[in-house]
């Protein structure tokens, strides 16, 4: 994209998210130290809004990137849904983070995707080319400090959040996911959810 040409058809539209919002982040702690770890190395084929550097994954240490749901439900059905099955091992854990400065999020739901130059649905698609290249255009051109987007198996709100967001975040609580409190709220979500679940 040469200099002066607009990476979008039309303006992004940024969603502020206010002090004290908070988010669920479920992950593998034998590859993050907690819930505000950030993973450098992308793009991954299963981000969908990873913004490194595009061609094949490697190292980028200046792009880091996490992905947080918005309730319990909705991350664990972004981890477990695939599999339509809730099997939690110890090294899984859940962490509550919340914004503790004013965040930037580009929106990609509904018409803000056609501002993108897509259709409203385009960017809920598994195409990681699409995707990713949405991100890396999004995170060149405006301030954002991530995505706002759809979670795909039950279409409440998730976040990409860029490495520029890390400094805005704090852990509120961080605990594994076979911890005898959650159990039984795991249980509730996998009938809600139409999942089986492993007995933990």
């Amino acid at each position: 994209m040469s200099r002066g040409t607009p990476a979008f058809p039309g303006t992004p539209v940024l969603v502020e998210v206010p002090v004290g919002t908070t988010y669920l982040r479920v992950y593998e702690h034998d590859w993050y130290a907690d819930a505000l770890g950030q993973r450098f190395y992308g793009p991954s084929p299963a981000g969908r809004f990873d913004h490194h550097p595009a061609g094949e994954p490697r190292r980028a240490p200046r792009h880091g990137i996490g992905y947080v749901a918005t309730s319990l439900r909705c991350a664990v059905a972004e981890k477990f849904g695939d599999f339509r099955r809730i099997a939690p091992t110890r090294g899984q854990r859940v962490g509550l983070l919340e914004v503790t400065e004013p965040l930037l999020l580009a929106d990609t739901r509904d018409l803000a995707a056609v501002e993108l130059g897509v259709p409203a649905g385009a960017l809920r698609t598994r195409n990681r080319l699409l995707t990713q290249a949405v991100a890396r255009k999004l995170y060149a051109e405006t301030s954002a400090d991530g995505v706002l987007y759809g979670g795909w198996h039950t279409g409440e709100d998730c976040a990409a959040l860029w490495e520029r967001a890390r400094p805005r975040l704090r852990l509120l609580d961080d605990r594994s996911l076979v911890d005898l409190d959650l159990v039984p709220e795991l249980r509730l979500l996998g009938r809600e959810l139409h999942y089986g679940i492993a007995e933990v």
